[in-house]
């Protein structure tokens, strides 16, 4: 089987996505989704995870790049 060479920017996106699942498809996800919280609060949570992402995919093509 190949080997693939290790890439930390996969790995921080893994690790994204993990937080992803946890805000949005755990039990975690009804301690903000009930009432008495900003209006906003998901898109807060959302724009928190793209960030992530992006900067997860700049500091991979960082090291990429001779």
């Amino acid at each position: 089987m190949a080997r693939t060479p290790d890439n930390d920017s996969t790995a921080r996106s893994l690790v994204t996505g993990f937080i992803l699942l946890l805000f949005f498809a755990t039990p975690f996800a009804g301690l903000w989704s009930k009432g008495g919280h900003v209006w906003y609060l998901p898109y807060v949570l959302w724009l928190l995870v793209i960030v992530l992402l992006a900067v997860a995919h700049f500091r991979g093509r960082r090291k990429q790049d001779p």
